[in-house]
C-alpha cells in the first residue's frame, strides 16, 4: 500500500526468512517415516487427549535427527524474524519517515486512548516478536508490512491452513465475502492490526462507514498510514475489543480476521458479549480463525498444537477446543454457523446474527 523499496541487504534477508518453509519438505518426510514405522500414521493409533498423543509422537520423534533439525531452524526463526525485519526497516527509515508524515494526515483518522492499560495477556509476545506488538516504534510497518509480506506471505501454512502457502490477501477479501449482505452501513473491525483485512473491507463494501479498533498504537498508526495511501475514510481508535466503548446497537457488522487463537477463551468470550452488544437488532458477526483440532486428523492437530507450544501462540489449543457453537447460542446469536472455508478449511467461519 506505501510506496517503499528495501535495501538489497534487507531484502535478501527477508527472503532467507521465507525460504526456512521450502527446505523442510525431507525433514518433514524422515519425520513421517519413522512415524509410519511406529505405526503413529493412522487416526486409530493415536491417542485422544491430546497431551498424551504427544507423548506417543514425540516419544518416537525425539530420537529422529529431523525432527530436532526442524526444532532447531523453527527455534532461530521465531527468535530472529522480528529483529531481523527491524534491521531491513533501519537501512530504509530515513527515506521512508517523510511518508509516514504525509500520511498521517487524509480522510482515515486515529483516536488513541490514552488512558487504556493493556491487561496482562496482551503482552506475551505472540508469534514471539520481539517486544510483542508495540515493541519497536514501527512495529505496525516491521511486523504488519515486512513480515507480513515478504516472510508470511511467501511461507506454506501451518496445518491449520491448509499447510500450502496463499495468497494471503485475496484470502482476506473471500473471508469478507462470506458475510450475507452488502447493504451495511456501518461496520466495525475488532483487532485490526496494521489495517491488511481492513482494506478488504473497504473493497467488498465500499458503501459502508469502516470503523476498526486495536490494543496497539504502532499497528493503528500503520493502519491509518494505509488507509490514507488508499485513500479510505476509516475512522481507527485505539480500545480493548471487550469493551470498545463504543453505543449500544451501534454497528451492522462486527467482524475479526485471524485474531481468536491468539487470545485466552475468557477475552474471546468477552469480546463476543460486547460484539453482540453493539451490533444492531438483525446485524451480523462475522469472525474468521483457523481451524479447530476437531477439523483435523489427529496428527495434524498435533503438529498444530506443537507449533503453537514452541513459537509463541500459548492461547492456541485454548480456542481451538473451546465450544465456540454453544457459547455464541448462550449470548444470544441466533443461525449460528461454524465451517472451513473451501477448500482447505481456511479461514474457519464463526458466524452468528443478533435477532
Amino acid at each position: 500500500m506505501i510506496d517503499y523499496k528495501l535495501r538489497q541487504q534487507g531484502r535478501a534477508a527477508l527472503d532467507f526468512l521465507a525460504a526456512f518453509g521450502a527446505v523442510s519438505g525431507p525433514f518433514m518426510k524422515a519425520q513421517n517415516d519413522a512415524l509410519a514405522k511406529a505405526g503413529l500414521d493412522r487416526d486409530e493409533n493415536l491417542a485422544d487427549d491430546l497431551d498424551e498423543r504427544a507423548q506417543q509422537i514425540e516419544g518416537v520423534l525425539e530420537n529422529v535427527p529431523a525432527f530436532r533439525a526442524t526444532g532447531l531452524m523453527n527455534e532461530w526463526h521465531a527468535e530472529h524474524h522480528a529483529r531481523i525485519a527491524a534491521d531491513a526497516f533501519a537501512q530504509i527509515e530515513a527515506d521512508i519517515k517523510p511518508t509516514f508524515e504525509k500520511l498521517k494526515q487524509g480522510r482515515t483518522t486515529l483516536q488513541v486512548d490514552p488512558n487504556l492499560t493493556p491487561d496482562k495477556y496482551w503482552l506475551y509476545p505472540v508469534h514471539r516478536t520481539t517486544g510483542g506488538w508495540d515493541g519497536h516504534p514501527h512495529m505496525g510497518f516491521v511486523h504488519g508490512e515486512l513480515v507480513h509480506r515478504y516472510v508470511v506471505g511467501k511461507s506454506p501454512r501451518p496445518p491449520a491452513a491448509g499447510g500450502i502457502a496463499s495468497d494471503i490477501y485475496a484470502t482476506r477479501k473471500q473471508f469478507a465475502e462470506e458475510a450475507p449482505r452488502r447493504d451495511y452501513e456501518k461496520i466495525l473491525e475488532i483487532g485490526c492490526s496494521s489495517g491488511p483485512y481492513t482494506g478488504k473491507l473497504a473493497e467488498v463494501f465500499p458503501q459502508a462507514e469502516i470503523h476498526a479498533c486495536d490494543i496497539s498504537v504502532a499497528q493503528l498508526e500503520q493502519a491509518q498510514r494505509n488507509g490514507n495511501a488508499l485513500g479510505h475514510a476509516w475512522k481507527l481508535f485505539q480500545a480493548d475489543g471487550r469493551d470498545t466503548k463504543q453505543p449500544a446497537e451501534s454497528y451492522d457488522l462486527v467482524t475479526s480476521f485471524i485474531i481468536l487463537h491468539e487470545l485466552p477463551v475468557d477475552v474471546i468470550g468477552d469480546i463476543l458479549r460486547e460484539s453482540y452488544r453493539i451490533l444492531k437488532p438483525g446485524g451480523d458477526l462475522l469472525f474468521g480463525d483457523v481451524a479447530p483440532y476437531s477439523a483435523m486428523n489427529k496428527m495434524n492437530a498435533w503438529r498444530t498444537d506443537y507449533l503453537a507450544k514452541f513459537g509463541g501462540e500459548p492461547f492456541w489449543r485454548g480456542s481451538s477446543t473451546m465450544d465456540m457453537l454453544g457459547l455464541m447460542k448462550k449470548i444470544g446469536f441466533t443461525d449460528v454457523k461454524y465451517y472451513g472455508m473451501k477448500p482447505l478449511n481456511y479461514p474457519w467461519v464463526t458466524y452468528g446474527r443478533k435477532p
